[in-house]
């Protein structure tokens, strides 16, 4: 059975200067998110999920450490400035701004947590900054002595922040003797629709896997006005959330175009035209209910997008400590998402672990075959979340 392949989209998207001209945070991780999308989607038609805000705000205080041809692959992928003075500080001050929006019906918290060895001698600078600009504590942990025992303390951490719905972030044997500081950013969204779908509504109804393969699956309806785009290709919907501050927005391929054209040719660019052009519809309204959870080991894609120096032993972490011994062992990622008739609960969290080196007129939007979707923050077009359904019943 194939399943739904959903991104949670975690990227910010405000508008900031920086100190290089015209550069936009917004931008920058929406191209990283497609970007990872497509790795994910490439040969693939499993269920996709994930968080790029967590990835990304992870992935910016490792880049805070990095020097030379490391942080210039670091920038590339995740099209960070090259002078990031300011970028830490944006992006602090972004996750604030961001956490600050929640409202009644929503519900949003981000947080992060560094987790240092207790005998490994870390740039105070480094980690004053960490605190100071994504307000990231440091713990110091005996990682040599009692691995598993952190492992476990800081899968803890993280159930916590996501209300439980993202557990052992960490696997077993993730955490050695050898490592020595370990990344963590964790995010939760809870958002009620502005209108929500009737339960009495909803009915077991056909889902278009494939041409071939058909699906029954719970199918929730509505009519209604609601924003919407129609192009050759796709329609986009957007569905808000309690205080419309917050979206999801569902990009379905016309029928007889398959979603793996879209996933091709999709750009930010093209996203942000689709969304200038919705305009109010009386619609009609079919969209599975659906619940899932997804993870990666995020190493392979990331080395494939460009950034291999980080995770070998040739790896520059000399702005997190003056000894050139450190490297990243594996990115860890997980993420949950549930979509019923009163809304969507999302969570998500990423672990960067580091380590020392070795030696060595009515319209009808009837959602019943494969789509995109997205969610999203109105005022500055953020994107919190992204994802693909392939299949509502995985």
């Amino acid at each position: 059975m194939k399943k739904i392949t959903f991104i949670i989209m975690a990227t910010t998207f405000f508008s900031m200067a920086q100190a290089q001209d015209d550069y936009s945070i917004s931008q920058a991780s929406g191209k990283f998110a497609l970007n990872l999308y497509k790795q994910f989607a490439q040969n693939n038609d499993d269920n996709i999920f994930f968080s790029p805000l967590s990835i990304n705000i992870a992935m910016g205080m490792t880049y805070a450490g990095a020097n030379n041809e490391t942080k210039e692959q670091i920038a590339q992928v995740f099209n960070y400035p090259a002078d990031d003075s300011n970028l830490h500080k944006q992006l602090g001050k972004m996750q604030k701004d961001m956490a600050g929006l929640k409202s009644k019906g929503v519900e949003i918290a981000i947080a992060n947590q560094l987790w240092a060895d207790k005998l490994y001698k870390f740039n105070c600078r480094y980690m004053q900054d960490m605190k100071k600009a994504y307000a990231a504590p440091v713990k110091r942990m005996a990682f040599r002595t009692q691995p598993e025992a952190c492992r476990l303390e800081i899968n803890r951490w993280v159930e916590n922040q996501t209300n439980d719905r993202i557990k052992d972030l960490l696997p077993g044997g993730s955490i050695s003797d050898m490592t020595t500081l370990v990344l963590t950013n964790a995010i939760y969204f809870k958002g009620l629709w502005e209108e929500k779908f009737k339960t009495e509504r909803t009915s077991e109804e056909e889902f278009m896997v494939s041409e071939r393969k058909r699906e029954r699956c719970m199918m929730m309806n509505a009519n209604g006005k609601y924003r919407l785009y129609q192009g050759s290709d796709i329609q986009l919907l957007e569905l808000p959330y309690s205080g419309k501050n917050f979206s999801m927005l569902i990009l379905l391929p016309n029928e007889g175009v398959p979603l793996s054209k879209v996933e091709h040719s999709i750009t930010l660019e093209n996203l942000n035209s689709y969304i200038d052009w919705l305009v109010e519809s009386d619609v009609r309204v079919k969209l599975p209910r659906f619940k899932f959870e997804s993870e990666y080991q995020l190493k392979p894609f990331l080395t494939v997008m460009g950034m291999p120096i980080p995770f070998s032993n040739g790896a520059d972490f000399t702005r997190m400590s003056s000894k050139p011994d450190l490297k990243i062992d594996e990115v860890y990622h997980k993420a949950f998402i549930e979509v019923t008739e009163e809304g969507t609960e999302a969570a998500a969290a990423t672990a960067v672990v580091i380590v020392r080196k070795s030696m060595p007129i009515s319209v009808d939007f009837f959602a019943n075959r494969p789509f995109m979707f997205f969610i999203r923050e109105n005022a500055t077009g953020n994107i919190l979340f992204m994802g693909r359904v392939n299949n509502p019943n995985a």
